[in-house]
């Protein structure tokens, strides 16, 4: 019986897992929107799993704060915030500023090399002028860097915050979105790292996400009073 249950176990978790990356796919392409009630039936027959792993994958959802449950209602997906956008934007500076001597102390030629592939990506992104693929090599680009510090519970992290800032956010951000001068910051922050140079690369991460956190709040507020007004 023993084998039979964790196969069982392990099929169930299966779905989980399909549930969860379908529905991340839906709201990074906007196919499910801030505000929107969740309907658990459609969403189990769109993605071709029973209703029990889907309501699991939103747990997980919950968990980090892009849906929400409501008693004897539903989930929903979050609204858009400005607040909490601010947070993520501070915790995300501290975090890879705070990673930049772990980088500098384990860079060897591989560490460049994966970060001039992650820049080229981005790179080509920008020339093919692709928004979703922009924003999925910009954080494998900072993803990238924050790895080489081997500091793997910050890297989690920092990993959680782009997650709620791709699944929540990721429409706004396709409106607000800074193309030119960001691909400019990131050459930027990889010849530091290459010159390992601590405090200049300190400095050019800090200069860019605050670039990016300034511009983003700045456009979303806009867009809150707009749509506050228009009621």
């Amino acid at each position: 019986m023993a084998p039979t249950d964790t196969n069982a176990d392990s099929e169930k978790s299966d779905f989980t897992w399909k549930a969860y990356t379908a529905i991340r796919q839906m709201l990074f392409y906007n196919e499910i929107l801030p505000g929107q009630k969740i309907k658990y039936k459609d969403l189990a027959t769109k993605i071709g799993v029973s209703m029990t792993p889907v309501i699991q994958a939103l747990k997980w959802l919950e968990f980090i704060n892009i849906v929400r449950h409501e008693s004897n209602k539903g989930y929903y997906i979050n609204e858009v915030s400005v607040k909490e956008i601010r947070e993520v934007y501070d915790t995300r500076l501290l975090l890879e500023v705070s990673l930049v001597p772990g980088i500098i102390r384990n860079l060897d030629d591989k560490g460049i090399s994966l970060l001039e592939t992650a820049l080229d990506n981005y790179r080509a992104a920008v020339v093919e002028d692709n928004y979703y693929k922009r924003i999925m090599t910009d954080m494998k680009f900072h993803m990238t860097l924050a790895s080489l510090s081997e500091c793997h519970i910050q890297v989690k992290m920092l990993q959680e915050l782009f997650d709620i800032l791709l699944l929540r956010y990721s429409q706004n951000l396709f409106y607000m979105s800074m193309t030119g001068t960001s691909l400019a910051e990131h050459v930027n922050i990889l010849e530091s790292m290459k010159n390992r140079d601590q405090a200049r690369l300190e400095a050019s991460l800090k200069f860019h996400v605050d670039t990016v956190r300034n511009h983003i709040i700045k456009g979303m507020s806009r867009l809150v009073t707009d749509k506050r007004e228009s009621f």
